[in-house]
Parts: C-alpha cells; structure tokens; sequence
C-alpha cells in the first residue's frame, strides 16, 4: 500500500492535523501506520513542553538568561581579570622553566650582565625557528659573539641547528674559516647534529674562500667525513659540486678526479650540468695556469692535448645522458665546452665549436666543416695557423685505443632515433645568448671565417630569430674579427650605430682594437680618415684620452704611406686636445685628481711611460711633416712652435723621472743631434716659455690651424710634387 515514498510522504502531511484529534488518531491508528508515525507525534508534544517551562522563579529566569545582578558586578570582572592573569602566569612560568631550567652554570668566560642578557633573550624565544629568525638578524648587525653565546645556553634545552648554521655561514662570509670550523665542531659536541644544510653552507663557504691557506684539505676532510659508517647524512650531488669548486679553485686536479671518480653513474647523487661545467672549466684553468717552468712549445700542445681529449670523453657521456633525458644541457655547459676547444693546438679543436653549437642549440654550420669535401669545394681559403706546432697540423684518428671515430664526431647533429613514423625526439635544445654569441665569434677568428663571422653576427642579433642584444664583450669580439679582415670603415661604423649609438659606455680597450684595425689597414687610403674618426670618438665619450690609443695613431700618421700634407695637418688638429689632455695625466701644468674628485687621473707607473711613449710618437708625426716637402717652407714655423713646446715639455717630464737631457734627445732625435735641428730654424728651449697662444683663444682649434693658409694651387703643386718624386 504505502511501497513509495512519495506515498508515505502524503499520508504523513494528512496527519497534521490539531493536537486536539491527536489522541483520537492515535486510538484508531492501525499497524499500517507503523511505529514511526507514532514516534514523530511524541516528539513534537515533549517539546513542546520542554519549550514552555512553568513553575520558575524570577532568579531562576535570570540565571537561565545571564542577566544576575552578580555576573554584572565590578567583583565577579575582577575575578574574571585575576583569573585570566594567573593562568597567564602560569604558562609563562611553566614555559620559562622548561626553557631556561636546564642552562646548568655559567660559562666562565662569559661576563655576569652577558649571562643575564641571554637568559632575558631567550626567555621570548621558546621556538627554534624564532631563534633562528633572531640570531640571523642580529649576526648582520655584526653581534656574531652575543649570538654565539645565546645558541649554546639555548642548545641545553632545544634542538637550534638552523641557528648554528647561520653563525657558521656568518664566519665563511667575514673569511674567518678557521672559526666557522670551530663552531662546526663545537656543535657537534653539544648533541646539534649538522644536517645536510650545515654541510653545505660549509663546502660552499670553504669554496668562496678557496685562496686561503689550508682550505683545501679541510674541504676534502669535510665532504669524506659525510661517507663514514657513523655518517648521519648522506653525501648529495650539492655536497660534490661544492667539493669540486674548491677543488678547481685550488687548481688542484689530483683532488679533483678523485672526488669526481666516487660520483655515482644513476640515481640521486649522479652528475648534473653544475658537475660538468665546473669539471671542464677545471681542465681549462689547469691548461692555462698550470703550465710548468720552463715548457717547451712542444710540451704545451701534448698536456693541451690531453686535456682536450678528456673534454671530449667527457663530452659523449653528456650527449648520451641528454639523449635519453636524464640530463639538461643549458647554454653554460654548451660554452664551457666550447672555450675549453678554443683552448686547443688544433684547427680541428677551433673548428668543432661551430659544430658543438649547431648540436645543442640546432643553428646551422654557415661554414662547412674543417677537412671535409664540402669545404675544399667551396673554394675556401686554407687556414693559416704558424703558431700550432707541426704535429697538430693534421687530426689523428682516434680518442682513445681501440677507437677509430674521426676526430669530432663527438659533436655531430644527433639523428632522431626510431623507425618510420614512430620517431622519438626528447631533445630539447639550448636557448642562445650573449655567450655563444662571444664562443661563435671567437671560433670564427680562430678559423679566419670572416664571412660567417658576419652571418653568424647577422643571424644572431636578428630581431625576428634570437633576439640577442649585443653587450660589450661581444663588440669587443666582433671587432677582432674585423681587426682580423682589416676591415676599418666596418669598425667604424660598429663603433657609432651598435656601440655609442646604443648607450654602451666603451672602454679603453675598445678603442685600443678599432685602432689597431687601422693600423693593420694602413694601406687603404681611407685608412687614417677612419682612425680620425676612432680618436674623435675617444674624445667624447672618455673623460681622459687613452695614451696607448693615441701612439698607435700617432704611429699610424707616421708611418701611412699615402699621407699628404693636408693629411698629417688634419692629424695634428686631432691630436692637440688630446696632447693636452695628456699632460694633465702626467700631471704637469693641470689638475692632479684630488680628494674632491677633480681634474685628470694622475698617471703612475707603466701608465705614465705609456704617455710619455705617446707624446714621443706625436712628436714624431711633427718631425715627417717638417722633414719633409709636404707643406711649403713658409708654412712650417707654427708647427716648429708646438714641435718645439712638446720637445721641451718631454725633456721635463724625462728629467724629473730620473733621465738626463742628454738622454732625452737622444730618444728624441733618433737621426740627429739637438744642435743639428737648431740649424734648421727651430727655436731653442730656453725660448719656448716666451711662446703662447693669444689671450682669448679657448676653442679647440690650434694656432698653426687658422695660420695655415695656402692657394689650391700651392696644394696642388707640393702634392703633386711628392706624389710624383718623393722628396726634393
């Protein structure tokens, strides 16, 4: 009858009905109402009562509501307050106790208002991590003593390891090892186990300050302790990489190989690409640094060459690993690689950095490879190298015994492995920047690939491919390759569009190779206009000339084999603020830089005789113009004024660090005496004080600039003239 619920739902609403017919439906109800009927009209009258209480008396009412005159007292809040502050009492106390009950007797070489302080402190530091949070703001304050004294009262009643690694990390960071040891130590005593954190702020700390004697050997007694049977810390990749480094940084390649050899091929402690990049930056360094006293040019490319054959060995095992995914390759690890073949004797090593980068960042060789049919049928110029010995002119055809791969095979394009459409690829290539771009340019000018040198730039700055925003190291780079081609305008114009036109600040080596591009391209006949451009830059974006820059152009002016009269004026207008900047360096007649920070940088030491070696060559470019049938006769006593001016200016400067004036002219007149150049007119020394340019004149355009004038026809004729016999 009632099988649905819908069903028993209406009969149920029906029987709510007046509780006055409630009895009565009771009496009548039949067992097919069941007990749960019965039950529902029972509960509704027993509360319905319980919700009426009668009977009670107006104070019991008032103590049901919460409204007794009591409760509302100032007794019973003062009570409340008593209570609250007896409970608080005794939780600090309960907690104070724990923490400062067990601090046992003062330390003797602890003073009683030190003790006194760190009992106060720790009385509010009752957790380890607010210990922690505190000791490590309080050690940058510099108070590493009064933290030191708090971490061992609090090490009697909580575990504080965090906190004594922080003082440790403190000590490595102020360069006090042998007191970051002593407190490494001294926790151990005190039962604060040291976690694989503590050994690694210690490795790593050791590692920073790896020019200290004895760093090494304590590192190595560190990281082998994490080993032992009663280790309770077990060695990880972090703890390796931390070894290494200091390994590497003491150049000791022994230590090295054998931490190196213990790292496990698979699992957690296996090798990343931190270890290989600090293992191949190891065997850089050591072919670098290491050579020994008194190696042979022989001896150096054989310990090259072995140091290059381990890079590569190294190298397949990393190809490997990424192969199957179980290592990154970053842009790091691909340039650590290719800096360590740069180092090679080998063209073959030079050649291989072009196909390292087109392996892991999957950008084309724009050069075919070095000995290939490919190469000699692009009709490729042959690459000169004399420096590389005569035994690693030619590729051996091996790595190792048993092992007949060509040489550089290593670092050929990985094909896709698979059969038909079922190709697997888990490669994931690198992403190029700044340093390969620096690696690309450099194997470039080892090679002498100057036209891929410039493709390679093109492709690599290219807003819609890499996007790669040269820096300064790059220009630098990219300016070799030009110095290399003799490529003058080209550095010229890099130097305004990439260089200043950007906002770069430029250094003095950069002129230093723009000019000396000139000077390897002294035979075009634009040659000293570019290298007046390069000085004029120089001029306005360094705040004091570079004196190494102006001898190579002085030089340049001197020795150019096309230069005219009008050339080595235009080149003496050029250099006269220069002069002058100069001898404020030297600091003579100018400005010393100050404690105010004004005025020239005074030039000491080997920068002070490469100015007076500039100023020397300047002088030179006034003895071609003079010597020679360049300019008229009538032209020359401006320019035997300033010859004359700088001449005794140099003898002073030579005097005063210690050569006579003999010597001086000597130096100076390479061909003649100082009285064979007084026959010609010069004026004398001791007339030069009486020489000076007209009040007023604050351009920088020289005297003999605005008095040398001449007809065209006199140009024409005197150029014409030595154009045709050389001299008169």
């Amino acid at each position: 009858m009632l099988n649905c619920r819908a069903c028993l739902w209406r009969c149920i609403q029906a029987l709510d009905v007046p509780t006055t017919n409630a009895h009565r439906l009771r009496q009548r109800a039949t067992p097919a109402f069941g007990y749960g009927q019965q039950r529902l009209l029972s509960i509704r009258r027993v509360r319905a009562v319980e919700a009426k209480p009668t009977n009670l008396t107006q104070v019991e009412r008032l103590s049901r509501r919460g409204r007794e005159p009591w409760q509302k007292s100032a007794v019973a809040a003062g009570q409340k307050q008593r209570e609250r502050a007896v409970l608080r009492r005794s939780t600090t106390n309960a907690e104070a106790t724990f923490n400062l009950s067990k601090l046992g007797k003062r330390d003797p070489s602890m003073s009683v208002s030190d003790w006194e302080r760190r009992k106060k402190e720790l009385r509010h530091l009752q957790d380890p991590l607010e210990l922690a949070t505190f000791v490590a703001k309080e050690l940058r304050k510099g108070k590493a003593t009064e933290m030191l004294q708090l971490v061992r009262m609090a090490s009697h009643s909580m575990q504080c390891v965090v906190s004594w690694n922080h003082i440790i990390d403190h000590y490595l960071a102020k360069e006090r090892v042998n007191d970051a040891l002593k407190v490494y130590n001294e926790m151990k005593k005190r039962a604060q186990f040291p976690d694989s954190y503590t050994y690694t702020i210690l490795l790593r700390g050791l590692s920073a300050n790896a020019h200290t004697s004895g760093v090494l050997t304590k590192a190595l007694s560190v990281y082998y302790s994490l080993s032992a049977p009663n280790s309770r810390v077990e060695p990880s990749i972090i703890h390796t990489n931390a070894a290494l480094r200091v390994c590497a940084r003491a150049l000791d390649m022994d230590a090295l190989w054998g931490v190196a050899g213990k790292i496990p091929e698979t699992g957690p402690g296996a090798a990343n690409k931190i270890t290989y990049v600090t293992i191949i930056n190891a065997i850089r360094q050591n072919l670098l640094l290491n050579a020994p006293i008194g190696e042979t040019e022989e001896e150096a490319a054989a310990r090259k060459e072995r140091g290059i054959i381990e890079g590569r060995r190294m190298w397949e095992d990393i190809v490997g690993r990424w192969r199957n995914a179980d290592l990154v390759i970053d842009e790091d690890l691909v340039c650590a690689m290719g800096r360590l073949l740069l180092v090679g004797s080998r063209p073959r090593d030079w050649d291989d950095v072009l196909s390292l980068v087109e392996q892991t960042m999957d950008i084309p060789r724009l050069v075919p490879r070095l000995g290939t049919s490919v190469r000699q049928e692009a009709a490729l110029p042959f690459l000169r190298a004399p420096t590389v010995p005569e035994q690693s002119r030619f590729d051996d055809d091996h790595l190792a015994p048993g092992e007949s791969s060509m040489r550089g095979d290593e670092f050929l394009s990985l094909v896709p492995q698979g059969v038909g459409g079922a190709v697997s690829n888990p490669l994931s290539y690198t992403q190029p920047s700044n340093n390969t771009l620096s690696i690309v340019q450099e194997a470039c000018q080892k090679i002498a690939a100057n036209k891929a040198s410039q493709e390679y730039w093109d492709l690599l700055t290219d807003p819609a491919t890499y996007k790669i925003v040269p820096d300064l190291n790059n220009l630098h780079t990219r300016l070799r390759n030009l110095r290399q081609k003799r490529a003058s305008a080209a550095a010229v114009k890099l130097l305004q569009e990439d260089l200043v036109g950007k906002g770069i600040e430029p250094r003095p080596g950069t002129f230093r190779i723009a000019m000396s591009t000139c000077v390897r391209d002294k035979n075009n006949h634009n040659s000293l206009k570019h290298a007046n451009q390069i000085l004029t830059l120089m001029s306005k974006t360094l705040e004091d000339a570079d004196p190494k820059v102006t001898a190579m152009y002085a030089e340049l002016a001197t020795a150019f084999p096309l230069a005219k009269g009008s050339d080595l004026v235009d080149a003496l207008t050029v250099l006269n603020p220069i002069v002058r900047s100069i001898r404020l360096q030297l600091g003579v007649g100018g400005l010393r830089k100050g404690g105010d920070g004004v005025g020239a940088v005074y030039l000491k030491g080997e920068a002070r005789q490469d100015a007076i070696a500039a100023l020397r060559k300047i002088y030179g470019v006034y003895d071609r113009l003079l010597f020679s049938n360049l300019i008229a006769e009538e032209q020359k006593p401006p320019f035997m004024v300033e010859r004359a001016r700088l001449s005794a200016f140099i003898q002073r400067i030579m005097f005063k660090s210690g050569q006579k004036g003999e010597l001086a002219k000597e130096a100076l007149h390479k061909e003649g005496s100082a009285e064979e150049v007084d026959l010609h007119g010069y004026l004398k020394e001791e007339e030069v004080e009486d020489v000076a340019e007209p009040k007023g004149q604050s351009d920088s355009i020289p005297v003999w600039k605005k008095q040398w004038t001449r007809p065209l026809e006199g140009r024409k004729h005197y150029d014409a003239k030595v154009d045709i016999h050389g001299s008169t």
